[in-house]
């Protein structure tokens, strides 16, 4: 961000300002009084006041908050001052404080002589009260507003930047210890609009509802080499005990500028807050290292607001780690569903690190009680001890928690019993034990993706991947739910309850329940409090892990695998280092690991310790001795051969990269290792981090030499994932360097080279494969065309191999030879109009491996399939449910010459007609295949309703393509 002029003239205006003012009262230099230890207090009165008082006393109080900013900035107030407004008194200005405190002491601004806050109001300025490159600052017992009185609803046909209090830092090294303590805050009415979306301010910025809140936190750098200990954050930001109401804006905004971890905003605390009724999201912390949210009531987010898209209560954004503790979120309202978020948390763009849930509770929000964007780093989001009742699912998705993160989720309730049921992202990464799923009124099908231990599914069938799941009444004490955290409490479990003693332990729970009960009393329980009186015990230790194997090796990792169940069920285990006896890892219910971060070329040993789901554990297996293998290969940039002019670059692997603008080819890279021995190799790329708004080629085009040939791979380095190693392929090499990699500058836009890596793989190869899949490369031909196939085997870890590419011994079929024919060399041939399916069958040292099925389409025509009807996780749907989502999809096969216009239509029809619609249209171009969706949110009214879909080849000529499907539930 650059400083504009109306920021240049400001600073100027305050320079001549402080000097005038330091001449006219004698303040500063030689002549300054020292304040107290104690600290000075000044009084300040809006009515009885007058700016020539001294200030000093009740008595003697000063009138205008200009004269308090005009002295403050001219050096008057000390450490431990106190600046005192008169209670009940109001000014019809924005006051800035200029001066600052220091780590001796704060300077306070509060109120004195009643009950009643004093006001401020902004009057429909940029801000209310402004703190601007200040430290050790305390704003307490205050009321701001910020509106236009002469015409309140302005902001309704303008978008006005508005916020009460705006914290500020730029330029002057990181700000220590700002305190906004017990503030009533309201009537802020600035701009809601969406922050995907932009608008022009009436200053003439590009602005969205990131600009403005009731208690705005912004840090920015506009200006290049900046010094080291001039960088813009705070250190020790505290937003408590106040009450943020009536707005149209964010309720609490944390913001910041820094990519720099080092940097990020530290010792944010945002407790004990309520705000009720926003305009936007009711608080949100980004770029913070750990900040700490608790004890906050956030109710009807987005209210008041004219578009309030992609909103949420409570979430972070390019957080290092995150607490939310003890907050309760409700109500947070939706636009429209498929512009929506509208949950209760969110971790959200750009986060790293672990983000704790515990002890919230959510209930009756739109979009549901958690989501995340997934992009985690080097973290896990854990969610444990919380309760969401009645949490919706109206949001794109379709989900009540959209989660895509590692995340572990467990000990919460989550309770449904308005016919919405629960739905779960299909998130692998996802994990949920002790949890109660309560849906009286049923709910869809559970996903196949998420791993479920010890869980309670009433009113719904257990997913059948999960282990040791119950389907009973938890009997909760009084599920009936409303505002305050003590409505929470209802969720206990009655002194009869099936779940009692029924859960599994976790390590590292925060050793508390959610009413503040420590863990554990007896076996753990199911759900988010412990039994107090629970009785229920287990102390026998299970038997030693059995058959401790090494299934795979790398330079840094080391796959084991085990025996240890009960009853059929894996058990919990610990894998530690047999020559020192340090805990490597754990797993949860599983029978192998892979330990990483091992040293290349070194004989380890290794033992497993078994734990059952009381924690009682087993007596260690028999040891295990295992080698990696030798390091790594990595070939640097700088140690590359380039033909034509690449430029260099800062960043990267080591110590900086090299791009060549789009060309013709001419311009290469080619990195050449010197391998130590024979083998199979995983061969990768290293991208750097992109800025945000670099271009990249789509379709950078790299090729491999290897053992027996080469293979060509396109890469996307625009959106490849940045800032790590990128696999390209799979492939045998002999020792020395007769194999090499190489990229050129042929591609859509700049193309950048780093570093490449070849990791030995140990135990892997064509003896190794235990599956085959094949692919067409076009599945669309027209008569006399030809595609290639792709042939592709993979181990039982998941490693894959081009089995053309390594001249592996492949037969080749087709079921239908008159529509096409397929060459011993993997080649397609369209001959007629029609549909063939091409087989592989592959000889793996005598072994023979029959692959899928590859389907061919050939011939001029246009395939319509018929649409599906599924809920927003993608799964079949057997009843249309109220307030639910349906998705209507149909895939479009064009193997014609000409592109193709489609067009799907859905609509929900009753007796009385059509109720609504969704229309999606593409246009599919020539033989290439399209999928359209379109989405709809059911009405709460479903009597005799159903769902009809129409594809027509386009809006203007409107023919169909297929006739109506009609689902009816």
């Amino acid at each position: 961000m650059k400083a504009s002029k109306r920021w240049k003239a400001w600073l100027l205006a305050v320079a001549c300002s402080l000097a005038l003012q330091m001449a006219a009262v004698g303040i500063g230099g030689a002549g300054a009084a020292e304040a107290s230890d104690a600290g000075t207090t000044y009084y300040v009165d809006s009515a009885a006041g007058n700016d020539s008082n001294s200030g000093t006393s009740a008595g003697q109080p000063w009138r205008t908050l200009s004269h308090v900013s005009s002295v403050g900035g001219a050096g008057l107030f000390r450490p431990g001052d106190q600046i005192l407004l008169k209670s009940g008194g109001v000014w019809n200005s924005s006051f800035d404080v200029t001066f600052s405190g220091s780590a001796d002491g704060q300077i306070t601004i509060g109120s004195y002589g009643g009950d009643a806050k004093p006001i401020i109001n902004g009057g429909g300025g940029s801000y209310a009260v402004r703190i601007e490159n200040r430290q050790y600052v305390t704003l307490q017992d205050i009321e701001i507003t910020n509106y236009n009185a002469a015409n309140y609803d302005d902001y309704k046909s303008d978008f006005y930047r508005r916020s009460g209090v705006w914290v500020i830092s730029h330029h002057e090294g990181p700000m220590s210890s700002i305190e906004l303590k017990s503030l009533d805050i309201h009537d802020v009415t600035g701009i809601s609009v969406s922050g995907e979306d932009w608008v022009t301010d009436t200053d003439g910025e590009t602005v969205n509802k990131n600009a403005n809140a009731a208690i705005q936190v912004n840090a920015w750098e506009w200006e290049p080499n900046v010094a080291a200990d001039k960088h813009a954050y705070f250190n020790g930001l505290t937003i408590e005990n106040s009450y943020i109401h009536d707005i149209r804006t964010i309720g609490i905004n944390v913001d910041g500028y820094m990519n720099d971890t080092a940097l990020y905003h530290k010792n944010i605390v945002v407790r004990n807050n309520t705000i009720d009724k926003t305009g936007s999201d009711g608080i949100v912390i980004g770029v913070a290292e750990n900040p700490l949210i608790e004890n906050n009531a956030v109710y009807d987010v987005g209210i008041n607001s004219y578009d309030f898209k992609w909103i949420a209560g409570v979430w972070v954004w390019k957080t290092n780690g995150a607490t939310f503790r003890h907050n309760e979120v409700a109500r947070v309202h939706y636009l429209n569903a498929a512009q929506t978020d509208s949950s209760a948390f969110d971790t959200d763009i750009q986060a790293q690190g672990d983000h704790i849930f515990e002890y919230n509770y959510s209930h009756d929000n739109a979009g549901g009680f958690v989501m995340d964007m997934g992009q985690l780093q080097n973290g896990t989001n854990y969610y444990r001890y919380n309760i969401s009742r009645n949490d919706r699912h109206f949001r794109a998705s379709g989900n009540t928690v959209e989660v895509h993160d590692n995340g572990v989720f467990y000990n919460n309730v989550f309770y449904n019993d308005n016919g919405d049921g629960i739905l779960l992202s299909d998130n692998p990464k996802s994990t949920y034990i002790n949890n109660i799923f309560y849906t009286a009124k049923g709910s869809k099908s559970y996903p196949a993706g998420p791993a479920f231990y010890n869980n309670d599914f009433y009113g719904s069938t257990p997913p059948s991947q999960g282990v040791r799941n119950l389907s009973v009444d938890p009997k909760f004490v009084d599920p009936s739910g409303g505002d305050g955290m003590d409505k929470a409490n209802g969720f206990r479990l009655s002194a009869d309850s099936p779940l009692i003693g029924e859960g599994r332990v976790v390590d590292g729970n925060g050793g508390l329940d959610f009413g503040g009960n420590p863990l554990y009393t007896g076996s753990p329980d199911i759900g988010a409090f412990e039994d107090p009186a629970s009785t229920k015990s287990d102390s026998t230790p299970p038997d030693a892990p059995a058959g401790l194997q090494v299934k795979g090796r790398t330079d840094t990792t080391v796959t084991l695998a085990w025996t240890a169940s009960e009853n059929g069920v894996p058990l919990d285990a610990d894998i530690f280092n047999a020559a020192t006896d340090e805990k490597l890892a754990s797993v949860m219910m599983g029978n192998s690991v892979t330990l990483t971060g091992l040293s290349a070329d070194t004989d380890y040993s290794f033992y497993v310790v078994a734990r059952d789901l009381s924690g009682n554990e087993s007596a260690p297996s028999s040891p295990v001795a295992a080698r990696t293998t030798s390091a790594a290969v990595v070939v640097d940039d700088a140690d590359a051969a380039k033909a034509g002019t690449w430029t260099a670059a800062a960043g990267g692997y080591r110590d900086g990269y090299v791009f060549a603008a789009k060309g013709s080819g001419t311009k290469t890279v080619t990195w050449t290792p010197n391998l130590a021995q024979d083998g199979y190799y995983g061969v990768y790329i290293w991208l750097p981090p992109r800025a945000g708004n670099e271009s990249r080629a789509t379709n950078a085009a790299f090729r491999v030499q290897f053992d027996g040939g080469s293979k060509a791979y396109t890469v996307n380095e625009y959106t490849s994932a940045a800032g790590q190693w990128v696999l390209l392929g799979n492939h045998k090499f002999k020792a020395g360097t007769e194999g090499s990699v190489a990229v050129s500058d042929l591609a859509d836009d700049k193309v950048v080279a780093d570093a490449v890596k070849f990791q030995y793989l140990a135990d892997f190869g064509p003896d190794s494969i235990s599956k085959v899949a094949i692919m067409a490369d076009k599945p669309q031909l027209r008569v006399g065309d030809s595609t290639s196939l792709s042939v592709v085997g993979s181990d039982e870890s998941g490693r894959t191999v081009d089995l053309r590419a390594e001249g592996v011994a492949i037969a080749y079929s087709s079921d239908a030879p008159a529509i096409a024919t397929v060459s011993g060399e993997g080649i397609v041939a369209g001959q007629a109009a029609g549909t063939a399916h091409i087989r592989a069958v592959v000889t793996l040292g005598g072994r023979q491996l029959a692959s899928n099925d590859a389907t061919v389409i050939v011939g001029s025509g246009l395939t319509v399939t018929v649409p599906s009807f599924t809920d927003g996780s993608g799964a079949p749907i057997a009843a249309l449910q109220p307030g639910g989502i349906v998705k209507v999809s149909t895939t479009i096969v064009n193997s014609t010459d000409a592109d193709r216009s489609v067009t799907l239509i859905a609509g929900v029809y009753n007796a009385d007609g059509l109720l609504l619609s969704d229309t999606e249209s593409a246009n599919v171009k020539s033989f290439t295949t399209g999928t359209l969706t379109a989405t709809l949110v059911l009405p709460a009214d479903l009597e005799g309703a159903s769902i009809r879909a129409f594809v027509w080849d386009g809006k203007g000529t409107m023919h169909p393509l297929l006739r109506k499907t009609e689902f009816s539930g």
